[in-house]
């Protein structure tokens, strides 16, 4: 009786934890696997400023403000994950030794195969524009920040500031946590989750660095939803710990119901 216990909460657990993972991967999110086209990337690939990505009806673009009069100037890149630093080029160091761009642990399929960097890598990016580009009003959004550590001994600190805009009307804005250390404990090779919701309409997002560093500054961003409800999601949690809770929850839900039918 003890074994099938186990086999029907482990069953449980499986198709939360997949159908977790297809939701995610379907909920009109950007994720950087193919082109604005709907082609493959390769390694390094620009990602033009006026490539638009298409999905739930809603078209954005990505690219950089370097200059700081407000225009994008300035293109991203498609970066592959694993391999060596590419002679500079690269996203972020990963916590396997010398390699780069792998995610820690448990947060693979979060990554993907790839994910956007600045085409510079590694240099100030002065402010990164998520610019829509849609009919009707936009009152949500959500996406990934990986990698944000440091070393606060040194002031070698990683933040980041995500706004959201209507116009040059600022509607909200929020900080990322402060990477002030590397290893297990801190987003080394991991995502920080962000989100808005019930905003009036979303026309822009910027993205800044705020932290202590002034080079060794790696933007890899992913998973970007730029209509999602917020709510769906944890605003600065990674989402394998919304995984673990959204699963443990249906896995007690499964037991009570299960000792309601012994009884």
């Amino acid at each position: 009786m003890k074994s099938s216990i186990v086999v029907k909460v482990v069953s449980v657990f499986i198709y939360v934890y997949l159908l977790t993972f297809s939701l995610h991967s379907f909920a009109g999110l950007i994720d950087f696997e193919t082109t604005a086209a709907g082609g493959k990337p390769t390694d390094n690939l620009v990602i033009d400023i006026d490539s638009y990505f298409v999905t739930d009806g809603v078209s954005v673009s990505f690219g950089f403000d370097t200059t700081g009069d407000g225009s994008t100037d300035s293109s991203g890149v498609f970066e592959k994950i694993g391999g060596g630093k590419e002679k500079g080029n690269s996203g972020f160091v990963s916590p396997f030794g010398s390699r780069y761009d792998i995610a820690a642990t448990g947060y693979e399929k979060l990554l993907g195969d790839y994910f956007f960097r600045q085409e510079d890598s590694y240099e100030p990016f002065g402010t990164f524009h998520i610019t829509y580009d849609s009919v009707g009003p936009v009152t949500a959004a959500s996406g990934e920040i990986w990698d944000i550590d440091g070393n606060k001994k040194k002031n070698k600190t990683e933040q980041y500031h995500v706004e959201a805009f209507n116009g040059n009307i600022s509607l909200a804005s929020i900080y990322s946590p402060l990477g002030t250390s590397y290893g297990k404990k801190s987003l080394n090779g991991k995502p920080w989750a962000f989100g808005f919701n019930g905003l009036s309409n979303i026309t822009r997002i910027e993205i800044s660095f705020t932290g202590g560093k002034t080079k060794g500054i790696g933007l890899a961003f992913n998973n970007f939803s730029p209509i999602q409800d917020a709510r769906l999601r944890a605003t600065a949690i990674p989402e394998p710990s919304v995984l673990a809770i959204f699963s443990l929850t249906t896995i007690g839900l499964a037991f009570r119901r299960f000792n309601r039918r012994r009884r």
